[in-house]
């Protein structure tokens, strides 16, 4: 836990950092009125900022006296934490609630994570455009070479086209001659 002393440790309520960042985990742990009264199980009742925002219940674990449960900070805003038992007795520091700072900033570890995945993302992506440009590439070569073939297959026909005519044409005029001789 923090080193200081934790402003709700008289309250049975703990929390793993002094200084809360969004992208931090925290563990909060909780020996409280609810833990001394005998609950079998306990939840933190969770929310951001002073309308609550993204409440959720997160169970705890209970770990001989004292309930446990690790956050994923999401929100630049306080965190407030309450507590509720099974039977819905609660625990929310007289209608004060258990509230902790949070900084804005992501901590060097959740910045330096967020870093290699973008440019990890960002290289897949450039590796992606370049494999697009070389398919478009080889795509575009081999059209050309199928044009070119055409091109050439299209020439030996019409030469061949003109021979064939011109051999006709020979055949024809000879036929004309045998025809007039006779």
């Amino acid at each position: 836990m923090a080193r200081n002393k934790q402003l709700y440790a008289d309250n049975g309520v703990e929390i793993s950092k002094a200084t809360i960042n969004v992208g931090d985990e925290v563990t909060l742990l909780y020996s409280g009125l609810l833990a001394k009264s005998g609950a079998d199980s306990v939840y933190a009742h969770i929310g951001y900022g002073e309308n609550w925002e993204d409440k959720a219940f997160v169970p705890m674990e209970k770990v001989e006296d004292v309930f446990k449960a690790t956050i994923k900070v999401s929100h630049p805003e306080k965190l407030n934490v309450a507590f509720k038992d099974s039977v819905d007795n609660w625990d929310n520091n007289s209608q004060q609630n258990y509230s902790f700072d949070v900084t804005a900033k992501a901590s060097k570890s959740s910045a330096s994570k967020e870093k290699k995945t973008a440019a990890k993302a960002s290289s897949s992506k450039s590796e992606a455009v370049k494999e697009k440009a070389e398919t478009k590439a080889k795509t575009a070569k081999a059209k050309s070479t199928s044009a070119k073939s055409a091109t050439k297959s299209t020439a030996k026909k019409s030469a061949s086209d003109k021979a064939t005519t011109t051999k006709k044409s020979s055949a024809a005029k000879k036929n004309s001659k045998y025809t007039t001789l006779c």
